[in-house]
């Protein structure tokens, strides 16, 4: 109640103001505890040996995290690979509640759960971004008799089992996805001959070998093969044509079968960890993909800009999983329910 003169309305607002201070000073210990950083040096881990997307995209998020002091404490990159994901999953799946421990999470480590190839699924652990999305390409060693996706095609509907076909994984998307596009488009996707490698690294070099006769994998992978002679890329898998030397490339569409894939790769901390840990990570991933450094990789290794953070990464994670459920189960790689 306001009363002019008497000075009511300033004993009033001083007792008001002193108890507000009070409050906030009650308060401040608080968040001072909620707030997070690390405190020793943070594992990042990779699932498939060095020259692997994820052993690359650890070291490049490494880098820009040094450079730019966007975390105070030493990142080391490590690399478990194995088991369909699964020797690295165990690590993550040690450490629970720490924030000190990350994973580079792929869409592979879904589909691979989906198989039964792995015990763990994303509700394991704790989601804390999608960093990038990226195309792949279908590639051939550059003597290879096939000169096209139209070619592959037609060997592959007449006598789908003459040809073999490298991955880390056969419920990894590289695979999954070649193989969903080859049912779509007439192939008898059952009677194809899968050969599985550590990495992306042992995947093009057994191309380039003549140990394997195709490769699904990220542009980035095939780019210096490809600018050097040695490989043909036949097709891509995005919505429209990259750039560089992939611009003369067609995709799925235009060779007639309709679908566009893409892969992603994230980061997954432990289960258990705190909303502090997780606001810490998010800020930080968010920074990562904000500078020109990330913008530069993106652009260099064919990559797409698609973060996702904390607060959606595992609604998407959930749909895309029931998304895959349905695709794996129609190529007859689910496991029984």
């Amino acid at each position: 109640m306001r009363s002019a003169g008497n000075g009511a309305t300033t004993g009033f607002t001083s007792v008001g103001l002193s108890l507000l201070a009070a409050a906030a000073a009650l308060q401040t210990p608080v968040h001072a505890q909620e707030s997070w950083k690390p405190t020793r040096p943070v594992t990042v881990i990779a699932a498939n040996a060095p020259g692997g997307t994820s052993d690359r995209t650890a070291r490049e998020l490494q880098r820009i995290l040094q450079k730019h002091r966007l975390v105070e404490v030493p990142i080391n990159v490590v690399n478990r690979q194995g088991g369909n994901g699964t020797i690295a999953l165990n690590q993550l799946h040690a450490s629970p509640g720490d924030g000190h421990v990350l994973l580079i999470v792929t869409s592979a480590n879904l589909s691979a759960h989906i198989a039964g190839l792995t015990p763990y699924g994303h509700g394991d652990f704790t989601p804390l971004a999608v960093l990038m999305e990226e195309y792949f390409g279908v590639n051939v060693r550059a003597d290879a008799s096939i000169q096209s996706a139209r070619e592959l095609l037609d060997r592959l509907r007449k006598k789908p089992d003459s040809l073999t076909f490298g991955t880390a994984s056969i419920a990894g998307n590289n695979y999954t996805s070649l193989a969903s596009a080859l049912k779509k488009a007439g192939v008898d996707v059952k009677q194809l001959k899968p050969v599985t490698f550590a990495g992306g690294g042992q995947i093009t070099m057994a191309l380039l070998g003549g140990h394997v006769d195709v490769v699904n994998t990220g542009l980035s992978n095939m780019v210096d093969h490809l600018v050097q002679g040695r490989m043909r890329t036949l097709v891509v898998t995005g919505p429209r044509r990259s750039w560089g030397p992939f611009a003369a490339v067609p995709t799925w569409r235009e060779v007639g079968v309709d679908v566009v894939q893409t892969s992603w790769r994230g980061m997954m901390g432990p289960k258990g960890i705190s909303s502090a840990q997780i606001a810490y990570w998010d800020g930080v991933f968010r920074k990562v993909t904000q500078t020109e450094d990330w913008k530069a990789e993106l652009q260099e290794n064919y990559w797409v800009s698609a973060y996702t953070g904390a607060g959606e990464v595992k609604q998407r994670l959930d749909a895309e999983y029931v998304e895959l459920k349905q695709i794996l189960g129609e190529l007859g790689m689910a496991r029984p329910q």
